[in-house]
């Protein structure tokens, strides 16, 4: 070692000083570090929040049937009777809802709304049912017409059911209690230029407030195809099933 090396390296201040600039050093490397974490965990965080947006869009009412100016005994015009004898009746307080009877059992559906293809949709409605014995009754809800997605639930299974056409995505355990409203929330969201869906939905009694969280918030490897809605009926408990409130609205 040549001795202006050897002169700096044996001086204290000099071995003060080259340690101060390389715990410098260091401290800038793991600043830029945890700042790059940083942004990399917001960047992730604004994108499951930008993925839960449904109750934060703009959305525009498309459709809205409380039956309230639909002569009672009759079927709505504005709602199209797949199967099922639908007619409006009022209940013990007066209010206006579409009954589906007790009997005949069967699957008994309805389509209405405009036909939208390329907007994201969300249907929510209410519904009311009983179960006799351990005979329980099923309804179910769909988005983009009778083969569209659609969420059915199962009271006897304990349980409700995502489909798309006949192919399960997935099924949720859920437990339902009879002689009360509910309310129910389901949307479908295109994403990825419409290449994926967003299916996402909330169900809770009428009487209680809105839950702030989906029962089910998940993207599908599947093409966003939108449409007309549908509800139906299973009286599998030969009770009636009423609904109320139907809405649409898109974005």
């Amino acid at each position: 070692m040549n001795k202006p090396i050897r002169f700096f390296m044996q001086n204290p201040a000099v071995r003060i000083f080259l340690f101060v600039v390389i715990l410098i050093g260091l401290s800038a490397c793991l600043h830029q570090s945890n700042k790059n974490k940083s942004s990399s965990a917001t960047g992730e965080t604004a994108s499951v929040e930008q993925e839960s947006l449904g109750d934060e869009m703009d959305w525009n009412l498309e459709f809205s049937e409380n039956f309230s100016d639909v002569e009672i005994g009759t079927e709505p015009e504005s709602l199209f009777i797949l199967d099922g004898a639908y007619i409006v009746q009022a209940g013990q307080t007066g209010e206006k809802s579409l009954k589906l009877p007790g009997s005949p059992m069967g699957d008994f559906g309805l389509l209405f709304g405009p036909r939208e293809k390329e907007k994201n949709l969300e249907l929510s409605f209410s519904f009311f049912a009983s179960k006799k014995g351990r005979r329980m009754p099923s309804i179910a809800a769909g988005i983009g017409g009778i083969r569209g997605y659609r969420i059915r639930l199962n009271p006897a299974a304990k349980n409700i059911v995502l489909s798309l056409d006949e192919m399960v995505l997935k099924e949720i355990p859920f437990s339902w209690t009879g002689d009360q409203w509910w309310k129910l929330r389901f949307q479908a969201l295109a994403r990825d230029s419409n290449l994926t869906t967003r299916l996402q939905f909330k169900l809770w009694p009428e009487k209680n407030n809105e839950p702030k969280d989906w029962i089910l918030n998940e993207q599908y490897d599947v093409e966003y195809k939108g449409g007309k809605c549908a509800l139906w009926g299973f009286p599998y408990s030969s009770t009636p099933i009423r609904f109320d409130n139907i809405e649409i609205r898109s974005n």
